[in-house]
């Protein structure tokens, strides 16, 4: 697990490092725009991050408890091109709705990309939901490591030979190419496409859908934020004018939300084998979200801003107040995710469902909310995570208590 740490460590810095090459290579109205794009994207690699969720869980459990019969077990690989083409297919056919706002002047190459960065991804998700099933968490590490790498990488030599906004469209979808990498050099991890799931096909993918909705729900509220904001600001705000809030928000919600993305397949492994006992499994890690994200609000208004401002342009920089509060409300949403983990590792798939869409429905909800962008992103990331993570630990808990009393 230490290589973990430190590859989620790589992981927040280069996506820290990206943001600002961004911020110094593009115009405002083309960093807005490229950011909305990274928002989508990841939104949408979220929502199959759910496949990568449930592998996790089947393989894991089949690994702990061995059934016989195996030959009417899944192979979650074998499906994965199932959900790839079918993703990609939505993903095309939706493109004249989201690509004119998402990437105007560059719709067709937005379009395109964004295909097959989803087609791409959804075997990187299978792959890593199959490493953490066997815990192999260096190759994990390694895995993520790499992909942030080549992102940064491009970025850079995008931003010095004065490449637009296109190149930085590619820096978003290049990274979910990096499973081919990792099996190119690593038979191990070859080895590891056969594994069985402990449900049929049938109820793999069915679980699958489940947790994807989830998970899209899910990234919605994180990655997807940007997007969020942009669609519930009104036709006639100007271009660049979210630039700013949207900057804050990523900024200081990555510390706890990234390594908290990247640690929630051990999560799930550590609740499934926890699951008779989960509440008490998610007392701690839920504490320790709690004390990070107060202990951040506290030094995001203190040196927030005088970093911000050696680092990005001066219209780009928000109030130390609404970086402290943005900070505190990112916890809201890692609560959620632990919550979400311990519902899915529990086989309450319905519950994970129901936690994440009505986490997102209160976050629009409060988007929509008169006031200043940072205003309503504060409302929108603290509030309404909170109202999912309450359902799903509510229902845990009274699930719990009705099984003590049976027994």
């Amino acid at each position: 697990m230490r290589s973990l740490t430190f590859a989620t460590i790589a992981v927040a810095l280069a996506g820290y490092a990206v943001i600002l090459v961004a911020a110094r290579g593009l115009s405002a109205s083309d960093y807005e725009a490229f950011m909305v794009y990274w928002g989508l994207f990841f939104a949408v690699t979220g929502l199959l991050d759910g496949l990568l969720q449930e592998t996790a869980r089947a393989v894991t459990a089949q690994r702990t408890n061995p059934t016989s019969h195996k030959r009417i077990h899944a192979i979650p690989f074998r499906l994965t091109s199932v959900f790839a083409l079918v993703t990609g297919l939505l993903a095309a056919a939706s493109a004249p709705w989201w690509a004119p706002v998402v990437s105007p002047d560059l719709e067709v190459w937005g379009a395109v990309l964004f295909v097959l960065g989803l087609v791409a991804y959804a075997f990187q998700a299978t792959v890593c939901g199959l490493i953490s099933a066997a815990h192999k968490w260096s190759t994990f590490a390694w895995l993520i490591t790499i992909d942030s790498v080549i992102r940064l990488a491009l970025a850079v030599w995008a931003w010095m030979v004065g490449w637009e906004l296109l190149a930085f469209l590619i820096v978003t979808v290049i990274g979910a190419l990096t499973w081919l990498a990792i099996l190119f050099v690593s038979p191990a991890t070859r080895s590891l496409l056969s594994d069985r799931a402990d449900v049929t096909a049938g109820s793999f993918i069915n679980r699958s859908l489940k947790a994807m909705i989830a998970s899209g729900a899910n990234a919605m509220i994180i990655t997807g934020f940007p997007v969020l904001l942009k669609f519930t600001a009104g036709a006639d705000i100007a271009a660049g004018a979210l630039a700013a809030t949207i900057t804050a928000v990523t900024l200081t919600r990555a510390p706890i939300l990234v390594p908290m993305q990247r640690f929630q397949p051990a999560l799930i492994v550590h609740f499934t084998k926890n699951r008779d006992r989960v509440v008490r499994a998610a007392t701690l890690p839920m504490l320790a979200v709690v004390a990070i994200a107060l202990i951040g609000g506290v030094a995001a208004y203190l040196v927030g801003q005088p970093l911000m401002n050696l680092f990005f342009p001066a219209d780009l920089v928000v109030s130390p107040g609404a970086l402290a509060i943005l900070t505190v409300a990112s916890g809201s949403t890692a609560l959620l995710m632990i919550s979400g983990s311990a519902a899915l590792s529990s086989d309450k798939h319905t519950l994970y469902v129901m936690g994440w869409i009505v986490a997102t429905c209160a976050t629009v909800a409060l988007l929509t909310v008169n006031g200043s962008p940072e205003v309503r992103s504060a409302l929108g990331l603290g509030i309404g995570p909170l109202i999912g993570a309450a359902v799903q630990m509510s229902v845990l808990w009274a699930s719990g208590r009705r099984k003590e009393n049976h027994i």
